[in-house]
């Protein structure tokens, strides 16, 4: 083999070298990132698998709150006073308060223990209670205590909440109220049992504010 062959070899085989260690370190990076994308993948199914638990776990507290709530209305509606519609218990103003009157009479303050002692067990639940009016003007011997419908439903609003708020483990946080004057009927106006309808108060079962 003369000179010229023999170097041809040489670089031949260094060209080969060479080529097998870049080859080898493409290898080498592939492979990182092979097990890079292993890893983050598995990273990605625990993750998934943590966050199908956690909506496993809302849905079956929110089965049970749908549960707990069927239970209570269920409750509610054997109360021979009260009428139960969706998360709704309504009271019949005549019931509660005297004509003109936002103070509570001692026969709507029975019934809203018998009410409060189905809604009580409830810690997580929030309660919303409005008032609601006829569409009857305030008669005039009432127009010095209240402007309108609308002072007379919150007024009567007000009335059972701060009676509730007696009652055992009413926490103030849990209670809100609203007047709606006229303006929510679920009856007609132009009879007097449409207006003994509409003239109510109802409690409002809600869920948990998060506090």
């Amino acid at each position: 083999m003369n000179y010229k062959h023999l170097l041809a070899v040489i670089l031949l085989s260094t060209l080969f070298l060479f080529s097998c260690a870049g080859n080898q370190q493409m290898v080498a990076d592939q492979q990182s990132k092979i097990d890079s994308l292993i890893s983050l993948n598995a990273g990605l199914h625990k993750q998934l698998a943590g966050q199908g638990n956690k909506v496993d776990r809302l849905a079956k507290e929110n089965a049970e709150q749908d549960l707990e709530l069927q239970e209570a209305m269920a409750k509610l509606a054997k109360i021979p006073e009260v009428r139960v519609q969706d998360n709704r218990t309504m009271i019949t103003n005549d019931l509660l308060f005297g004509s003109g009157s936002y103070q509570l009479t001692a026969k709507g303050q029975d019934v809203l223990k018998k009410i409060w002692a189905v809604l009580e067990p409830n810690p997580r639940r929030e309660f919303f209670i409005v008032g609601h009016t006829d569409d009857q003007p305030i008669a005039e011997e009432f127009l010095a205590e209240y402007h309108s419908n609308w002072d007379l439903s919150t007024w009567r609003a007000l009335a059972v909440l701060h009676f509730i708020e007696g009652l055992p483990n009413a926490h103030p946080e849990r209670l809100s109220i609203a007047g709606y004057g006229p303006y929510q009927p679920i009856a007609t106006n132009d009879t007097e049992e449409g207006r003994r309808q509409n003239r109510r108060v109802e409690i409002i079962l809600g869920l948990d504010n998060g506090k």
